[in-house]
């Protein structure tokens, strides 16, 4: 049975502290969603290891989505030529891309585009980014102008992304946002969806197949991260006993209460 829904009135409000909102309610173990929208920065690192990604897509299988403006993305850097790629510091990202074109065009991974309903919701989801964005710059003691061209096309994936997930569960479904992004996580909860990093992802398939050791998952998410998709401080993991999965013969003491 897929879960209900989150509520779509606000959520109480977050620690200032935390950088990533973790919904306590989702266990370690995957929780099935009717539309996992996965962000370009989460998606450019499983495809950094192939061998991720396929069992990502596996696991998540139709579930997995993206927003319009994250395929566009993906298939602007692809579209970079081979040659040009060193000059521009997209060898790495450019192969990843590559690997990530293919699912889009094999519809592995599906494009959802936001309804005409969530206009209205776009300029509160924006600002609410550009807000976070702007605290992040007073800590690091750095200049912010919110009028800011490059800032609001980094953002726009991510807005995207939140405002499908909200019209999937505003028409009766249930969906996560899958990204490595704090502030997006952050302003997901706001909006009623939860979110899960690369970490999560890691984890979830370490439950899901007792042959992945935790030490080569830690390691995985190592050198997945070390490029792009950094998580926030206090999402990644401490130690390789964040992928480890404490089930038994199919049971999880830890998960399955909290499973409905």
């Amino acid at each position: 049975m897929l879960p209900r829904g989150p509520n779509l009135r606000p959520r109480p409000p977050l620690p200032l502290t935390r950088q990533y909102a973790v919904d306590p309610s989702l266990p370690q173990r995957r929780r099935p969603f009717t539309t996992a929208l996965a962000d370009t920065g989460i998606l450019y690192a499983l495809a950094h290891r192939s061998l991720y990604l396929e069992k990502f897509l596996t696991l998540y299988g139709e579930t997995v989505a993206v927003a319009t403006a994250v395929a566009d993305e993906i298939r602007k850097v692809a579209g970079v030529p081979q040659v040009a790629r060193p000059h521009r510091n997209l060898v790495l990202m450019g192969a990843c891309a590559d690997r990530l074109v293919k699912k889009l065009d094999d519809k592995t991974i599906t494009v959802h585009e936001p309804s005409e309903e969530s206009v209205e919701l776009e300029a509160v989801v924006q600002q609410q980014l550009l807000e976070l964005d702007r605290v992040a710059a007073g800590r690091r003691g750095v200049a912010w102008h919110q009028v800011d061209t490059g800032r609001a096309k980094r953002h726009h994936g991510e807005m995207e992304s939140i405002l499908v997930a909200v019209d999937v569960i505003k028409a009766g479904g249930t969906a996560v946002l899958l990204t490595n992004d704090g502030g997006a996580s952050r302003v997901a909860w706001e909006q009623g969806v939860s979110a899960r990093n690369l970490r999560n992802v890691l984890a979830e398939l370490a439950c899901a197949d007792p042959t992945l050791k935790e030490e080569e998952l830690l390691t995985a998410f190592n050198k997945m991260t070390a490029h792009f998709a950094t998580l926030p401080t206090d999402a990644r993991p401490a130690d390789s006993s964040a992928f480890r999965c404490r089930g038994l013969a199919g049971k999880c003491s830890s998960c399955d209460p909290l499973m409905g």
